[in-house]
């Protein structure tokens, strides 16, 4: 059999005295001043924040414009290398359906020349229509003219009687040529606008057979080559020549503390120095982290606003789109410590 435990009594008496003589001093010592929650005065304040720092990607004031093909087609040539400068509609890449393309083109400016050669004959029938409203013309003199005979006897009547039959029948021959003019106009009209809506969708299959530049600036990067075969993936990437930006990825909820105009740096290994800068855009979006650095247990899926940080300008940044560093943005003039 185990040993059993002593039994132990509770005392009700002995445990609330402790208790109320306690709370008897803890009285005594707020009516003395002596206890208060309230943390000494000479406790400093928690120093307020002069950056803020977050995670950056460099790319042209512009964006990065990727270029795409308008139809499913194979790249014939591409006209330029990365790095080159391009003006505005330069072509850039020529794909493969261009020479069909072009011929269908001038098969529908021939029939556009067709088109415009029934107008030939609109004149002609304008000219027929002239010579049977002359032969009118002298019909009715004629009529007027026999009249007169048959009313003072010269004539038996036959002669007038012709002259009006030939003023009817002249009547109507103008009448049927009215009505051919009226409809060699109409279908003049109509063929040569269905030949130039023609013109313009075949002009329409030679642009979806170019890629040009909607802007000047520089090749960033070409990602086809010729004989590959392109659809709505990138062929290549511009850019501005007018600065680079600071993409940074500010916090949600630290995104109050940003305004216009802050000043900024940017900093990374591939630089010499950090680059001087100035807030110029606030996002209106919240998004999903993206730059995420060398650390790969980086976390992911975090909600940030892009911040865009207009950069002094910078020989080498220009030429290193995309890469990633470090953005301090100055809550306070950085000068003023």
């Amino acid at each position: 059999m185990p040993a059993r435990l002593p039994r132990i009594r509770f005392n009700p008496s002995r445990a609330v005295a402790p208790l109320s003589q306690w709370l008897a001093v803890a009285a005594t010592m707020m009516a003395c001043g002596d206890f208060s929650p309230v943390p000494p005065a000479h406790a400093e304040a928690a120093p307020e924040r002069s950056s803020l720092v977050s995670l950056a990607r460099l790319e042209p004031a512009s964006g990065i414009i990727r270029l795409a093909s308008a139809t499913d087609d194979v790249v014939d040539e591409i006209l330029i290398q990365e790095g080159d400068p391009v003006v505005t509609d330069q072509v850039l890449v020529r794909l493969s359906g261009h020479t069909l393309r072009e011929a269908e083109l001038e098969a529908s400016l021939l029939r556009l020349e067709r088109a415009r050669l029934e107008s030939l004959d609109v004149e002609a029938q304008e000219s027929r229509l002239r010579s049977i409203e002359a032969e009118l013309e002298a019909a009715r003199s004629e009529v007027s003219s026999q009249k007169g005979l048959s009313e003072k006897g010269f004539t038996a009547g036959r002669e007038f009687r012709d002259a009006k039959l030939r003023v009817q029948q002249t009547e109507e021959k103008v009448k049927e040529a009215q009505v051919m003019l009226k409809r060699l106009r109409a279908d003049a009209s109509l063929s040569q606008r269905e030949a130039e809506n023609q013109v313009k969708q075949a002009e329409a299959r030679v642009e979806e057979t170019l890629i040009r530049s909607p802007l000047e600036g520089r090749v960033l990067r070409i990602n086809a080559h010729p004989g590959e075969r392109v659809g709505s993936h990138s062929v290549l990437s511009l850019g501005t020549d007018g600065g680079m930006m600071a993409v940074g990825e500010i916090h949600a909820n630290e995104i109050r503390l940003v305004e216009l105009g802050q000043l900024a740096s940017f900093s990374s290994a591939a630089l010499p120095e950090p680059l001087g800068g100035q807030v110029e855009e606030i996002g209106e979006m919240i998004l999903s982290n993206s730059v995420l650095g060398e650390d790969p247990t980086a976390p992911r899926g975090l909600r940030v606003v892009q911040v865009r940080v207009r950069l002094q300008p910078n020989a080498l940044a220009e030429q290193l789109t995309n890469l990633e560093g470090q953005l301090r943005i100055y809550l306070e003039d950085p000068g003023s410590h």
